[in-house]
């Protein structure tokens, strides 16, 4: 039995300095990247070291378990340095390793560090910029609601500056079932959400143009999920039109909408559909942000 240990770890010693004289060979042979010192000091090491790590935990993220040398090759990093890192990450809790399938995967460690901006994000805070570049492009009244318990409330505005303009209040509730923001809501919700919104509001008529049963709001949320975005034709309020789109938590859940009002005269059927299409890839951006899912 010990033979074979002190020939297993004689195998080892061997497949190590292999490696190592293979990473020199890469590194004496392998063309430098343009824009990179031949070589650098201290800090500018550090820096190469952390983006390496990140570049590793971004390719463990879109994966479901990495092994060693597809792990680096993918990185473009020799297998070495690769495993370097990957011992410093895991010494920290940031990624895992199972022995056994020698494949690494992102460890609870960075779950822990990702959930603290779950519990600290603002909606308000972090559609600010994106309203407010939507009403440069729309020239009109940009909202953002959110849900609070059962109620739709505005809690951010980008208000234009035309005479003659949409305004909510910040803190206004509004009707879940005659306004863009409660209809987009509501047509991204499963059924238990439905129900429970629709509950808690009777469908009161603001408007001819209100959705006052349950067949009227139906035919309205197909059409929503077919192109993506709700409209409020002067259904709250006569003389303004309104388009919606939802915002997504990281559940894929409605956590609020995005809404561009203006008066009906502004927003004729030609222009909502170029303002529906906005609309939606704001909302979409803010699901993004809002979720911690980037690039989902």
């Amino acid at each position: 039995m010990a033979r074979i240990k002190d020939a297993h770890n004689e195998k080892t010693s061997h497949d190590a300095k292999k490696e190592v004289a293979l990473e020199a060979a890469e590194i004496r042979t392998k063309p430098r990247r343009r824009g990179r010192p031949a070589s650098g000091n201290g800090e500018h090491s550090d820096v190469q070291s952390l983006d390496r790590a990140i570049a590793l935990l971004e390719l463990l993220a879109n994966g479901e378990g990495l092994i060693l040398s597809d792990l680096a090759r993918r990185a473009e990093l020799p297998p070495s340095t690769t495993h370097r890192l990957l011992m410093t990450l895991h010494r920290r809790g940031l990624v895992g390793h199972d022995g056994d399938a020698g494949s690494w995967t992102i460890g609870v460690g960075l779950f822990r560090i990702g959930s603290a901006y779950l519990r600290i994000r603002k909606l308000p805070e972090i559609a600010r910029p994106i309203i407010r570049s939507l009403l440069i492009e729309v020239e009109e009244t940009v909202n953002v609601s959110m849900l609070d318990g059962n109620e739709l409330v505005c809690v951010a505005q980008a208000e234009s500056h035309a005479p003659v303009r949409a305004f909510f209040r910040l803190g206004r509730k509004l009707p879940i079932h005659a306004s863009g923001a409660g209809k987009a809501i509501l047509a991204a919700g499963d059924e238990a959400l439905q129900a429970r919104l629709l509950a808690a509001a009777p469908y009161e008529r603001f408007t001819p143009n209100s959705r006052c049963t349950r067949t009227a709001l139906a035919k309205d949320l197909t059409l929503i999920r077919a192109r993506g975005w709700a409209i409020d034709d002067e259904e709250h309020t006569l003389g303004m039109r309104c388009v919606s789109a939802v915002v997504l938590n990281e559940w894929a859940e409605p956590a609020g909408a995005v809404s561009i009002s203006a008066p009906a005269v502004r927003m004729p059927p030609g222009r909502l559909l170029e303002m529906g299409a906005k609309v939606r890839e704001a909302a979409a951006m803010l699901s993004s942000l809002y979720s911690g899912k980037l690039g989902g």
